[in-house]
Parts: C-alpha cells; sequence; structure tokens
C-alpha cells in the first residue's frame, strides 16, 4: 500500500486510512472524519465487518448526518458484495470499516474502485466543517450478498455446478461467496483467497504456484483473444504487452494511484477477483493452456526501514538488465521495494539488492539519484 500521508488521527494509504498506533481515535474522532467527507461528498454507503465495530459505524455515519449528507449503513457485509452494492446505491463514496486491533477504513469511488490517491491526500488535508443547518438522512440497507451471487450467476449463466478448485481463505464470509461457484476441494487446482476477497494466487498441482498478477494476466490475455481491450495499472509487470499473447494495442496502461479510467471494456476483474476466476475456469481446459502458454512473471516486495522515506513521494521505476524495481513510500519512515523480473529467483535477487543499496545510501546519507 503506497504512503499518502498521516494527520492527527490517522495515516492514509491507497486503500484508505486506518488508526495511528500513538492516536486515541475515539467516536467523537470518528465523527469528525466524516463530517470531512461531506466536504467532497454528498451520498454515502457505509458498511462494516461483522458487529465488532458497529459504534464506529453509527459515529461516522452520524457525522456524515450531521453536515447534511445522505448515507447508507449497512451493519455486518462482506467487502466484495459490498463494493459490488456502490454502484447500485449511485453513491459519491463508500466506506468499509475493518480492521483487528486496528480500526481501518477502506474508501471506494462510486463505482467501487478504490479512491485515488489525489482524492485521499485531500481528504486527509480538509479540517471538519461545521455542523449545516439541515442534517442528511441516515438510511439502513441489507447486505448485497444475495443479488451480488444472483449477478454472478446471470454473468455466467452457462456455468453448470460449481467449478472443480480447491479455496483457502481465511475470512469465513468470503470463502462462503467462493463456495457458491467453487467446489471447495480439489487436488489439481487451489486457489488462495486474500485480503477480505481482493487478491487471489493459485496453487496447481502440474504448473506450481501461480501468483495474482499471472492470473491477471491469463484473464487479460483471454479477453484480449475475443478482440477486446483491457486496462491496466502502470505499475502491474511491464511484460506484459511483450508475452506476444496480446495484439497490439489491446492493453490500455493508466498511473497507479489515479482514477481507474471510464471504460466500457471490461475492468470489472479490477475490483472483483471472484467475478475474475469464474470467467477463466469455467472452462478450466482453456485456464490452464493459456497459463501453459504464459512466461513465467514474478514479483518480489519487501518493506525496509529509511529516515529519508520522504524523498520517495512520487514512486521512482528504475528499468535493469534483469528487471524492473518500483520504489515507494510506504510509510513515514519505511520504503517498500517491489522488483518485477521473469523468474521468481531474478525477481527475489534484485529485490534484495536493491534493499541493500537503499540501506547504504541511507546510512550515508546520499540523495536518493546518487544510486540510480
Amino acid at each position: 500500500m503506497a504512503y499518502i500521508g498521516e494527520n492527527q488521527h490517522f495515516s492514509f494509504r491507497s486503500e484508505g486510512c486506518e488508526a495511528l498506533p500513538s492516536a486515541s481515535v475515539s467516536s467523537a474522532e470518528v465523527s469528525a472524519l466524516g463530517r470531512t467527507l461531506t466536504r467532497f461528498y454528498s451520498r454515502f454507503f457505509v458498511g462494516c465487518e461483522g458487529f465488532g465495530r458497529l459504534s464506529t459505524l453509527y459515529a461516522l455515519c452520524s457525522g456524515i448526518s450531521e453536515c447534511g449528507g445522505e448515507v447508507y449503513l449497512c451493519e455486518s457485509t462482506d467487502m466484495p458484495s459490498f463494493r459490488f452494492g456502490c454502484p447500485l446505491l449511485s453513491v459519491g463514496c463508500g466506506i468499509y470499516i475493518s480492521g483487528g486491533s486496528t480500526l481501518k477504513f477502506t474508501m471506494f469511488d462510486g463505482r467501487g474502485f478504490l479512491l485515488s490517491h489525489s482524492e485521499l491526500y485531500s481528504i486527509m488535508s480538509a479540517g471538519s466543517p461545521f455542523p449545516a443547518e439541515k442534517s442528511g438522512k441516515i438510511s439502513s440497507v441489507t447486505s448485497f450478498g444475495n443479488i451480488y451471487l444472483n449477478n454472478l450467476r446471470d454473468s455466467f449463466g452457462a456455468v453448470s455446478g460449481p467449478v472443480a478448485a480447491g479455496i483457502s481463505c481465511g475470512n469465513r464470509s468470503v470463502r462462503a461467496l467462493w463456495e457458491h461457484f467453487f467446489t471447495g476441494e480439489d487436488d489439481e487446482l487451489v486457489l488462495q483467497v486474500s485480503d477480505d476477497g481482493q487478491r487471489v494466487n493459485a496453487y496447481s498441482s502440474k504448473y506450481g504456484f501461480i501468483p495474482c498478477d499471472r492470473l491477471i494476466l491469463a484473464y487479460c490475455t483471454m479477453r484480449a483473444s475475443q478482440g477486446e481491450t483491457v486496462i491496466l495499472p502502470d505499475d502491474f509487470h511491464y511484460a506484459a504487452e511483450s508475452t506476444g499473447a496480446f495484439p497490439e494495442g489491446s492493453i490500455r496502461r493508466y498511473r497507479a494511484g489515479s482514477r481507474v479510467p471510464e471504460t466500457s471494456g471490461h475492468s470489472r476483474f479490477l475490483r472483483d477477483k471472484l467475478y475474475m476466476c469464474i470467467a477463466m475456469l469455467r472452462d478450466r481446459e482453456r485456464f490452464f493452456r493459456v497459463i501453459a502458454s504464459l512466461p513465467e512473471i514474478s514479483g518480489a516486495r519487501r518493506e525496509i526501514a529509511f529516515d529519508n522515506a520522504s524523498d520517495f513521494n512520487k514512486p521512482r521505476s528504475l528499468e535493469t538488465s534483469h528487471g524492473r524495481v518500483i520504489i515507494t513510500r510506504s510509510g513515514r519512515k519505511m520504503l517498500s521495494v517491489l522488483a518485477q523480473a521473469m523468474s521468481a529467483e531474478t525477481s527475489a535477487e534484485l529485490c534484495a539488492e536493491w534493499c541493500e543499496k537503499l540501506r547504504k545510501a541511507d546510512i550515508c546519507r546520499r540523495p536518493p539519484e546518487s544510486f540510480m
């Protein structure tokens, strides 16, 4: 997650914001965050993971309403269903409340995509306005889980019964969604679902570990073979265009952290990994053929402490003879180093090499430009 900055109570990252470890965040601070959000949006959808954060949910909705914002609240829902519900309610902003020991707010636009970095920076920097003369309306809604599942069934009407694939997922609500379409147990293929359903890796008895980026590349290959254009962020693996699987011009890149472009193409896979996997695995034989045809693209990521992390407010992308290195700020004094290469071994070595270069530069207090 890219680090954007922090204010008195919250640390803002590419997914939204979370309570600072050193800050005491009470209902008053959460309510103030709700009031601040009304400076930028007028209609909201707020959901909560389980029932453990209900007081936070009510405080946020109360703050929004105090400043005239209209808000729909859902007391218990999973993140995939919540994201699906954002465009159905025609909201400007969706906020999903989760977290165990650390309170977390994941923020989406009206289409269910993460807010852009510039939007999050504006929210972080803005002050809380005074309450409006007339309070906004708060409406309670139920989870969009059943509507979400029915939409998936309608989208893939040709699928007869669950597809053979094992499911590994620590979130029981998310696992239940996936088991509507996959058997949950299989000796040949296992899907590893994480991040509240927002990320998926796979393991095949024949092809070994298949990282999320390679699954995304397989999906894009299938769409492009049908003459469609797919969109990918510019920090997605650099080798996508050079695999030979894509007709010229069938991949459109956009700047990572910016607003996802409006497109009539198939961009849903960027926010809905269950949709993506159903689309690929309803024809398992074709899926395995595509996987076999793709190069072994790989990425390795590490985080290191770096006193001069503020020098990396803008991501640095470096092309090397072995691959690409992307350095981003991931905390007040932390950097994230992502190395992309054509094999897992090379990406791991490249990542370790650049982590060591950064450590040495920090010790010597050398400017970043001196080793790039």
